[in-house]
């Protein structure tokens, strides 16, 4: 494994840490808001590698730099039930998430995903804030008679007068600004028996032989800078990119479930782009620093949606089942037995436990 494979796995790691703080930064906002009280806030997993108390809460940086949790008071609530054999958790101490009313878990389970969702808003926010660097090859030429591989070939723009080093400004009455615009012009212009090309040193008249002019490009480029817009300019795209990214991944995630998408297809592309952020960001710096950044920025916003809307599904170990615990209690009128909660939470990390690895036999 070379250097430059170490550092993009070491970016991948960290793009993804990013987005996993914000992801329990939401919740543990959201708690505290709600009064809940939050035992923990752990980034990473394995044992503490640094670790620190602050107020009711102790912070941890475990040592495996991947995931992290939000422990919020009220386990031994869910223990004590289940000691005294209760049909409801009951008298829980001041700060317990069982003591919270339905809606206050709700919002708090919520603030994880949508601090995803803010976060990729804020990603596109800084993409359209930064300058766009443009690099275009020039119309400069030079001449096939002038290359030794093609020397033997005929030129009819040597023919005609034209000298390499010439910077064609129009071919065909049409103005071209770069190579690629003077290659499709040259291209359309290849049929006719003469065409008019003019350069810095005037007007020549050129006859193509067999649809071939002779030129080729002389490899120089011309960068231009285009201001990014000004920040009340950008929320609005900001917000359509984002709305439009969660209704493309959430169409995805729906058409699985009534059979209109493939596992593999859906979910190969977000998952690649997770693992490989690393790699992809790497080989963006390479092509200059404004081009790294503004990818970086777009994989970790487009991936941080992917994780915010996940987690939304109806799995009692992700966000989206704990909602849907908290609606039944809401219609219910009381919280559930607490061996329900228990059986409910084995169910959801076996679900998950064993998705993750049929997910990659799909993939």
């Amino acid at each position: 494994m070379n250097w430059s494979t170490v550092f993009a796995i070491l970016i991948g790691f960290l793009g993804l840490d990013i987005l996993i703080i914000f992801h329990e930064l939401g919740h543990f906002f959201a708690a505290r808001a709600c009064g809940i009280r939050v035992q923990r806030l752990a980034f990473g997993l394995g044992p503490a590698i640094v670790k620190w108390q602050h107020g009711e809460t102790e912070f941890r940086i475990n040592i495996i730099p991947f995931g992290g949790a939000t422990t919020m008071c009220g386990q031994d609530d869910l223990k004590r039930a289940l000691q005294k054999k209760q049909k409801r958790i009951e008298d829980c101490e001041d700060g317990s998430i069982y003591a919270a009313t339905p809606w206050h878990r709700i919002i708090t389970y919520l603030s994880g995903p949508l601090a995803n969702i803010l976060f990729a808003v804020i990603c596109f926010i800084i993409i359209l804030l930064m300058p766009v660097l443009h690099v275009d090859m020039n119309p400069e030429i030079r001449l096939t008679a002038d290359v030794p591989e093609y020397a033997s070939l005929p030129c009819a723009a040597k023919d005609a007068g034209l000298e390499s080093g010439d910077w064609i400004y129009s071919v065909g009455g049409k103005g071209v600004q770069s190579w690629e615009e003077l290659e499709q012009e040259l291209k359309i212009c290849s049929d006719q028996a003469y065409v008019f090309i003019v350069t810095r040193r005037g007007l020549f008249t050129v006859s193509p032989v067999d649809g071939k002019f002779g030129l080729l490009p002389a490899e120089t480029f011309t960068e231009t800078v285009t201001p990014g817009k000004k920040f009340f300019q950008t929320l609005g795209p900001a917000f359509t990119e984002v709305g439009i990214q969660i209704s493309t991944f959430s169409d995805a995630i729906t058409g699985i479930f009534l059979g209109r998408n493939k596992v593999g297809e859906t979910l190969g592309g977000s998952l690649s782009a997770s693992e490989h952020v690393g790699a992809i960001t790497r080989n963006s710096f390479s092509i200059s620093f404004n081009t790294g950044i503004r990818v970086a920025l777009y994989l970790l916003a487009s991936v941080s949606i992917s994780l915010g809307i996940a987690n939304m599904l109806p799995i009692t170990a992700l966000d989206g089942g704990l909602i849907l615990i908290s609606v039944a209690e809401i219609i219910a009128g009381h919280t559930l037995h607490p061996k329900t909660y228990v059986v409910l939470q084995i169910a959801g990390l076996a679900t998950v436990l064993i998705l993750i690895p049929v997910l990659r036999i799909f993939l």
